[in-house]
């Protein structure tokens, strides 16, 4: 009840920080557009800076630099994952329909931005994932975590093998498809994306043997932050 008369009590944003978070959205949207459409490498302040019409000086009020929007924009990348998750949770289909589903959007939004995506989700890897690992690395395996509660609900999964170490089977596949493709330009990602999720799905889903088994326990996210040193 504490938070929620806490909530009821904030005062809306005033006029400068709601021109405040419109001017941020703007250079992020800006610097997305051109990391996508020329590199992040190739990208300078002053070519953002235009894009989003904005003073030089501006620019510096939000982000202390390039790479402090790097950060910004992969957080983006984040919540377009999450939205990603919660549409195909949505659609009909069984647990590997859904995990297929999912691997393979993954795999094509990524490639329809062209191919300065894959610099881009190299740098990210590189310099902005580093800096936020463990918020990226906890928020990904609530988003996979949750397509996988759906089977245990439905029963489809198997019974052997605790949630979490599932998780970690689909979470660790899905980051070494796109590291994968980020460091071989001739990886096919779509094909591989079907394949691997195929395949998880075949290894996960209950035998008919299993019936009998206890079900594994839903994935636990506090212990998942101590876990991974959070």
């Amino acid at each position: 009840m504490a938070a929620v008369d806490a909530l009821l009590a904030a005062e809306p944003p005033t006029r400068r920080e709601r021109r405040r978070l419109e001017v941020r959205d703007r250079i992020v949207d800006a610097a997305l557009a051109l990391f996508e459409s020329q590199g992040y490498e190739s990208t300078t302040v002053a070519e953002i800076v235009r894009r989003s019409d904005i003073a030089y000086g501006t620019f510096f009020n939000h982000f202390p630099s390039k790479l402090h929007l790097l950060r910004e924009v992969a957080d983006h990348s984040m919540r377009d994952l999450f939205e990603n998750v919660e549409e195909v949770r949505k659609q009909p289909g069984d647990f590997a329909a859904h995990l297929v589903l999912l691997f393979e959007r993954s795999a094509e939004r990524t490639l329809e931005k062209g191919p300065q995506m894959r610099e881009l989700i190299g740098a990210m890897m590189a310099l902005a994932f580093p800096e936020t690992a463990g918020n990226d690395d906890r928020r990904i395996r609530q988003a996979f975590g949750r397509v996988l509660e759906d089977g245990v609900d439905r029963g489809e999964l198997r019974r052997d093998v605790d949630l979490e170490t599932l998780l970690e089977v689909v979470v660790g596949a899905w980051y070494s498809m796109f590291f994968s493709w980020v460091h071989f330009e001739d990886y096919p990602l779509r094909e591989r994306a079907t394949k691997a999720a195929r395949f998880l799905a075949q290894t996960l889903i209950r035998g008919d043997g299993e019936q009998g088994l206890v079900a594994p326990a839903r994935v636990d996210a506090r212990r998942m932050e101590v876990s991974h040193g959070h």
